[in-house]
Parts: structure tokens; C-alpha cells; sequence
């Protein structure tokens, strides 16, 4: 999970001097610091510190992830994404493109709307999944698309390890904490 001070830290490793990290963080507000983050940081390098905050899903997801892609290994992309499609629930499609890029969709219902799995705060009691539910404590609050590639991340890693590819995330399409709820989380990844 994108957290503020693993921000803060990876920021220090590329290069950023103090002054600079400290006016990205400024209040703590996570939803501020992405919109700082946007304003001051090339777009590849933004996203690159994102996507290296994704959430690794626990050791028992990560050995279900590796089961799958040992027991598909021997299928075409398109049989191993049909596969995991007849597998997983209604909440997540992956769809090959003609461009050889991925459409993944990942839709969590809350009463008709979309909700946000995020654990990660925005600021102290406050949850970055609330962004996604109508009556919440963040206030107007809309998250920037752009703080999804952590989670674009999070699924990346786990489809590499079924489907047997190396991916990079291209897009982040839309998601509930940009959308109030109205959107399911969207990515598209590239396939290297």
C-alpha cells in the first residue's frame, strides 16, 4: 500500500532533496501528496514509485497465484486468461486486446456501487476505501486515478504469476475512490 512514509522514502531514493519530499508530503494528506506528486514528478516516475508500494496480497494468495500458473503453464495466453476467467469470481475479468495489451476489471459490489478493497489511510481516521462510499469522513475528497497504480501493481504481480508474463501497467481507466463508487477499479497492462 502506498503509504506516506514509504512515499516519503522512495522519493529520498530517487534522488528527491528534502526540501522538495517535504513539500510533496506537507500535511500528510494522502490524497494532497498524490495531487503534489502529479504537479512535481515525471509521470514514469510517479507511477514507478506507486506500483513499488503494491500490496503483496499475503503468503497464501501469492502460493494460490503460483498454483495456477504451475497448473496452466502449458496453455496459450488466451487459454490461461479464459481460464482464470471460468475461475474467479464475477469481480474480476481479463480480457486479451488486439494491441497485446490486457483489459483487467476488478468490480467489488457495495448495494449497486463499486467499493474500494484500499486499506491504506488518507489521514488519521480515515481509510482510503471510504473515497468510494457517498456518506464518508474524507470529506470531497477524489482521489487521483493516478494513486491506483499501486494496486495496478498489486494485481500485475499476481497475474504474472498465473499467466506466465512479464506485464507493465499502461493505464489506470477508472476506480471507485475517483468515481465515488460509480466505477470499478480498470487497468490495462502492456505485455512485455
Amino acid at each position: 500500500m502506498a503509504r506516506i512514509y514509504g512515499i516519503e522514502k522512495s522519493l529520498a531514493e530517487y534522488g528527491f532533496d528534502d526540501k522538495t519530499i517535504k513539500e510533496i508530503i506537507g500535511n500528510g494528506n494522502l490524497v494532497n501528496v498524490i495531487e503534489r506528486m502529479e504537479k512535481a514528478l515525471d509521470p514514469d516516475v510517479l507511477h514507478e514509485i506507486l506500483d513499488r508500494h503494491a500490496c503483496g496480497g499475503g503468503k497464501d494468495f501469492i502460493a494460490r497465484m503460483k498454483k495456477i500458473g504451475k497448473e496452466i503453464a502449458d496453455k496459450s495466453l488466451s487459454e490461461k486468461i479464459a481460464h482464470i476467467n471460468n475461475i474467479s469470481s464475477d469481480s474480476e475479468k481479463i480480457a486479451l486486446n488486439a494491441d497485446n495489451t490486457l483489459s483487467v476489471k476488478w468490480s467489488f459490489d457495495n448495494n449497486g456501487k463499486y467499493k474500494c478493497v484500499c486499506g491504506t489511510t488518507i489521514k488519521t481516521g480515515v481509510k482510503v476505501a471510504e473515497l468510494a462510499l457517498e456518506n464518508n469522513n474524507a470529506g470531497d475528497c477524489i482521489m487521483p486515478l493516478s494513486y491506483c497504480y499501486c494496486c495496478a501493481g498489486s494485481g500485475r504481480r499476481h497475474l504474472q504469476l498465473q499467466l506466465g508474463v512479464e506485464l507493465k501497467t499502461k493505464e489506470v481507466i477508472s476506480t471507485p475512490i475517483n468515481s465515488k463508487g460509480e466505477k470499478p477499479c480498470e487497468f490495462i497492462f502492456e505485455i512485455i
